[in-house]
């Protein structure tokens, strides 16, 4: 803002001084004021009040050349910027905060709710409650390291299964997932995994699994197709009491049909379809 020294007289720079003081806290308006000559006492008492009055303000003698003139006007400009950068950060530190206390809310549900499942008198235990929270954590991290905006399927995937080596084989296309799905695929991979370990292919020498999945499109609506498929172990057969861990399978993601659980001779195999957009 570039106004003259005649222009500001008492009621103008009360107004001005109003308006300056409803700025946001990031906001600092830089004000060039043209000065005419003047005694230096009467130029140093206007300097005082009107510093005072309106903060970030430079002036400038009349007469003066134009470049000086353009020389403060781009460094008021410039220091104009950097306070709308500041507002930016501020604006975006705002919704990290929020979104990370939403995400903190629902976290600490789902936490909640596997505690009560597990910890109950005829569910899982403890020993499974917390290895949960693991798979829960080590999801955690892969979302931390994308900035909390999600993470990929075959990270998570990797994550968990990793440690049976190349008794596991991943197949699928990338697949970028949201924080709250990439939390519920976590648990289902842990449970998966931690089934076929316990129980299933990975309970025998010669077992295996193949995980994979696919993206299907149609008009308006993204899914994914993922399947866990798995050769080699004993004999599965339907469990005679639902789980929590069965529960978890079911109802860990938001899935647009229910999951398929297959106790086929051949192995058991599991599929879900899971809404992307």
């Amino acid at each position: 803002m570039v106004l003259t020294d005649e222009s500001i007289d008492g009621f103008a720079a009360q107004a001005l001084h109003g308006w300056v003081q409803e700025q946001p806290a990031w906001s600092d308006l830089p004000i060039v004021v043209l000065t005419g000559k003047a005694d230096e006492f009467s130029r140093s008492r206007s300097v005082r009040e009107l510093q005072d009055t309106l903060g970030n303000i430079s002036f400038i003698e009349r007469p003066f050349h134009p470049r000086t003139l353009a020389s403060v006007a781009r460094s008021a400009m410039r220091s104009r910027l950097r306070q709308y950068e500041a507002r930016e950060l501020l604006e975006r530190y705002e919704l990290l905060a929020r979104e990370l206390q939403h995400r903190t809310k629902n976290l600490l549900a789902v936490i909640l709710s596997i505690a009560g499942a597990s910890l109950r008198e005829g569910g899982d235990g403890q020993e499974a409650f917390i290895a949960r929270l693991h798979a829960l954590a080590a999801a955690q991290d892969l979302l931390m390291e994308g900035d909390g905006r999600g993470a990929f399927l075959f990270d998570i995937v990797q994550a968990i299964t990793g440690s049976f080596g190349n008794r596991t084989a991943i197949d699928g296309p990338q697949v970028h997932l949201s924080p709250t799905l990439a939390q519920g695929f976590a648990l289902v991979v842990h449970e998966l995994a931690t089934n076929a370990a316990k129980h299933g292919a990975l309970s025998r020498e010669e077992g295996s699994i193949s995980i994979g999945w696919e993206v299907a499109v149609k008009a308006d609506t993204t899914t994914l197709l993922f399947k866990w498929r798995e050769r080699g172990g004993p004999l599965v057969m339907s469990p005679k009491r639902k789980s929590f861990g069965t529960v978890l399978l079911e109802r860990a993601l938001p899935t647009s049909s229910p999951p398929r659980f297959d106790y086929g001779t051949s192995g058991f195999n599991y599929d879900l379809s899971v809404k992307l957009a």
